[in-house]
């Protein structure tokens, strides 16, 4: 019976968490018409979960942005649009892979703050990249651009960095940088 209590508790928490990051990909994409931090989360997701749940969790994050975006925000829904939102979605698998290889090589604190820059480095390359090969407007990588999206996903990284710290001492366990990674380590 107790075995049974302890292996749903990391279920229900990350039923929370991904309710959660729903909840904030919703209120995001309608209050800042689509400025959702996705590399924050992916890169928590990665330091918090398994390679495989990192990676479902965020193509759920990925469908509900593209799904909130296509309907309520009323996105083109041509070819070359559903195109972009794939790609996005390739970029965002690629930023969490990124984010969680960084994180298993590098320990504490320069392996959690690394996994947020290798994220973004990722995600913005692949976009970058493409970008360049299709011919698409460049003017989407300038450096006040880039600033205020990375600036978006640091602080609301270092938010959730933090909402994890609070969840866990409330929970009356121990908070430590490796711990964040304890369950990726082990999948």
């Amino acid at each position: 019976m107790n075995h049974h209590h302890r292996s749903s508790a990391p279920w229900l928490t990350r039923a929370a968490w991904l309710g959660a990051f729903l909840l904030a990909t919703l209120l995001f994409s309608v209050g800042l018409t689509c400025a959702v931090p996705l590399v924050a989360f992916a890169a928590i997701c990665a330091l918090r979960q398994s390679r495989s749940q990192a990676l479902l969790f965020v193509t759920v994050l990925w469908l509900a942005t593209e799904l909130i975006g296509f309907s309520l925000l009323h996105y083109p829904t041509g070819r070359a649009a559903f195109g972009w939102a794939a790609l996005l979605g390739v970029a965002l698998l690629a930023a969490t892979a990124a984010a969680g290889e960084f994180a298993r090589r590098v320990p504490r604190a320069a392996g959690v703050v690394g996994a947020l820059a290798a994220a973004f480095g990722v995600y913005e390359g692949v976009l970058w990249a493409v970008s360049r090969m299709v011919g698409a407007a460049q003017g989407a990588f300038t450096v006040g651009i880039l600033t205020e999206v990375f600036v978006l996903n640091a602080v609301t990284f270092a938010a959730l960095l933090l909402v994890g710290a609070l969840t866990a001492r409330t929970a009356g366990r121990a908070v430590s940088l490796d711990a964040a990674q304890a369950p990726r380590r082990a999948a």
